[in-house]
């Protein structure tokens, strides 16, 4: 039978791995979508994507901020949850906050030139924060575990 211990270790690496491509993946969807998406339109599908889009965007946050795990028992999930990994969280979640406010200020800066709908501008500064964050969690995990 498999410990707790090895249980949370074997959790610990493979959020180490799947952290950065979570995060290249929401990169990659915010462009797709960024450029795909009919921002003007009001039909049922718009409707659609906008709440799976919000649906996704709230379970990478909420994935964020708690470290995720929530399958394991609560003593495995604290286990894997040590001080390194709370600390590579924090600072992925301040890098993500930083990334969002610069994300802001160039939207800022480039709306005289070219306006962008509100919905359009908060879909691409959160993308960006989440992404940022989640590849910067993935690199100070992967550093954590060697």
């Amino acid at each position: 039978m498999v410990s707790e211990i090895e249980t949370a270790e074997e959790f610990g690496k493979t959020r180490a791995l799947a952290a950065p491509f979570i995060g290249a993946f929401i990169l990659a969807l915010q462009q797709g979508i960024v450029f795909a998406w009919d921002w003007g339109a009001t039909s049922s599908g718009a409707l659609a994507q906008i709440g799976l889009w919000l649906f996704f965007a709230i379970l990478m946050l909420v994935l964020l901020l708690t470290g995720g795990g929530w399958f394991l028992k609560r003593k495995t999930r604290a286990i894997a949850n040590d001080e390194p990994s709370v600390s590579n969280r924090q600072r992925a979640i301040k890098i993500g906050f930083v990334v969002s406010l610069i994300t802001c200020f160039l939207v800022v800066a480039v709306s005289p030139f070219d306006p962008l709908p509100a919905q359009r501008a908060a879909h691409i500064i959160a993308s960006m924060g989440l992404g940022t964050a989640f590849v910067a969690l993935g690199m100070g995990e992967l550093f954590a575990h060697g």
